[in-house]
């Protein structure tokens, strides 16, 4: 490292690195020159550099050297960015907004799971350092600001984008701490120096808490800014980077539901925890507006799509046909601090959500033929879902709906599964719910608050998950549920009373879920019902019901239903259909006696298919 700072005649990469190695090693400079400069070497080192061992040696030296001058966020970020590029991680994945969506493993897929362990476990050591100091002895200026602003905002994104399948409540604690600090930065802004002669693109403004640090430099030269509009450009930014990271948390539903404040450390060398109080009311108050902004940004997108569909004196007319709100009384609060951070996140379904819009005709009609292609032994309860359907678009209606119903046919005819493909080929969110041999009703009230167990509904966790109004509910298997209520849970109702309330129009726009303990308005959800008898279904339930029968597919349908499950195996393996392995439709057909054998034949086969043949990946 001396060598190159100090040798002449390089040229190339080795000249750049050495230019700006110089300065970063020069004390006489001014702190940030000096980390500018160790930004540029860093980028270089790699080029010089290439031998991985040879490349963390000297990456590790070089930041050592410096560190006693120049501790901070802004070293602290480049001591994680020259440890992810060690291992292939490109920095500017890091800093864009790519992966950074609703979607909860955005990162890990784009570096895969053991890079993205691997870089979360990185991030935790740096963070250690911006816990243990006080925040003073860090915020220098606002570059430190905004750097420390940028290890925050990823510390919280790497903690739910590789918290599923770990235990949620540390991965909570951790944003809820992370969360607590990026507000304190910002109420500190304003006091920090501005480092004179910076342009609006770095350090402030985007670029300081989302983008490129090399912004300026691509733009040309930097223009003098006010330092007033320097940090009025950081804390907005700031601030939607963290309503974004806020989101998250509260979008999140494995996590929040289960979010608490961080504890007192109880040994030395711990994290320190953001006192309970703050940190208790930062999660509240993120999932409560994360929850209204995220309802408020599904309307709007709705609505931008309505506007494209129609002009504007029909927008004004079909505008409150459109949407939906389901709760329109305040929630109740609780005392327990888990249970208010859950009910905050059903906050959104006090706004107006969309309803899910219906196709123009030629469109509506050509899914339905798709539907009836895939399952032509089905055709009679197409047609009963489908005429309603293209009876209203006909006449103008925009959104779905239609009476509930009862698909009743045989085990192994395909009932769940036309279920399912109806919501699918649609655009409709499908909930299936297993009512057969379920003794009372709280898969569909929920379960009350006072029990440890207390939880909302699938159903209204659904609309909230989903941010809709309206969503297909599969009433599975309902000729097997009781009429009569459990003897250990003699609180709850019986299943087929319940369902009595939620196909009741009149009742279902005041449906009380137990744990939420506020009416809400169901009234927009879709129905499909599957039974194999009629015999054991109250009548006062099936009068609530259009039965149709879905026949068992005869010998000819077979072909067909191969498709189907072969879609089906590389639905549930994460694959495109098209790698799946060619099958012997004709010889499965022959070969098997029902249905529910031909899947088992063809599960067997494409297993065995790839064991002979091989994978092309």
């Amino acid at each position: 490292m001396i060598m190159l700072a100090s040798a002449d005649g390089l040229t190339g990469a080795a000249l750049s690195a050495a230019e700006a190695l110089r300065p970063a090693l020069d004390e006489r400079l001014a702190r940030l020159d000096r980390l500018d400069a160790l930004d540029r070497c860093l980028d270089w080192l790699p080029v010089v550099m290439p031998e991985p061992r040879a490349l963390e040696h000297l990456s590790h030296e070089l930041l050592r050297a410096v560190a006693p001058a120049l501790q901070g966020p802004r070293h602290r970020e480049l001591q994680l960015r020259s440890s992810a590029v060690q291992i292939g991680i490109a920095w500017s994945h890091l800093r864009t907004g790519a992966w950074d969506t609703g979607h909860p493993a955005g990162l890990t897929e784009r570096l895969g799971v053991q890079q993205a362990d691997w870089l979360r476990n990185e991030m935790a050591s740096v963070m250690h350092l911006c816990w243990r100091e006080p925040l003073d002895e860090q915020l220098h200026d606002t570059e430190e600001a905004a750097a420390l602003i940028r290890l925050l905002r990823l510390y919280v994104l790497l903690n739910l984008d590789t918290s599923l399948g770990r235990s949620a409540q540390p991965m909570l604690n951790a944003c809820a701490r992370a969360l607590g600090l990026w507000a304190e930065v910002e109420q500190r802004l304003p006091q920090l120096p501005t480092r004179p002669g910076r342009s609006t693109g770095h350090p402030v403004g985007l670029y300081a808490v989302h983008g490129d640090t090399n912004q300026d430099e691509a733009s040309g030269a930097a223009q003098p800014q006010d330092p007033d509009t320097a940090h009025q450009a950081l804390l907005q930014d700031s601030r939607q980077a963290r309503q974004q990271a806020t989101r998250q948390v509260a979008g999140h539903t494995d996590i929040i539901a289960a979010v608490q404040p961080a504890s007192t450390p109880s040994s030395p060398g711990s994290f320190p925890a953001v006192p309970r109080s703050l940190a208790g009311e930062v999660a509240l108050t993120a999932a409560r507006e994360a929850s209204v902004a995220a309802s408020k940004s599904a309307l709007a997108a709705h609505e931008a799509v309505l506007a494209e569909r129609f002009t504007p004196a029909a927008l004004e007319a079909l505008r409150p046909h459109s949407r939906w709100q389901v709760i329109r009384e305040p929630i109740p609060e609780m005392r327990d601090k888990d249970d208010r951070l859950t009910l905050a996140s059903y906050e959104g379904l006090r706004v107006p959500l969309p309803l899910v819009l219906l196709p123009e005709v030629a469109e509506l009609q050509a899914r339905i033929t798709q539907l009836h292609g895939e399952f032509p032994w089905a055709t009679r309860a197409i047609e009963v879902a489908a005429g309603e359907m293209l009876a209203r678009r006909r006449l103008g209606a925009v959104s779905f709906a239609w009476a509930p119903i009862l698909l009743v046919g045989p085990p192994g005819t395909g009932k769940t599964r036309l279920a399912r493909r109806l919501a699918e080929v649609m655009g409709l969110v499908f909930l299936p719910l297993g009512v057969g041999g379920s003794s009372d009703s709280r898969l569909l009230t929920g379960t009350s608050r006072g029990w440890a167990s207390g939880e909302p509904s699938p159903i209204v966790r659904a609309l909230r998950d989903r941010r809709l109004a309206q969503i297909l509910v599969l009433l599975d298997e309902v000729d097997k549920c009781s009429t009569h209520g459990s003897t250990r849970t003699v609180n709850a109702a019986p299943m087929q009373a319940a369902l009595l309330g939620l196909l009741e129009p009149e009742s279902s726009r005041n449906w009380i879920d137990g744990y939420l303990q506020v009416p809400c308005d169901l009234s927009k959800l879709l129905f499909v019902a599957t039974a194999n008898r009629l015999g054991t279904i109250e009548a006062a339930l099936l009068s609530r019901l259009q039965p149709v029968l879905v026949p068992t597919p005869e010998r000819q349908h077979y072909p067909v239903i191969v498709q189907q499950v072969v879609r089906d195996v590389a639905s549930d393996w994460g694959l495109p259909v098209e790698v799946m392995p060619a099958l012997d439709v004709s010889g499965l057909a022959r070969a098997a006696g029902s249905v529910r054998e031909l899947v088992r034949l063809v599960r067997r086969e494409i297993v065995r298919e790839v064991s002979v043949s091989g994978a092309p990946h």
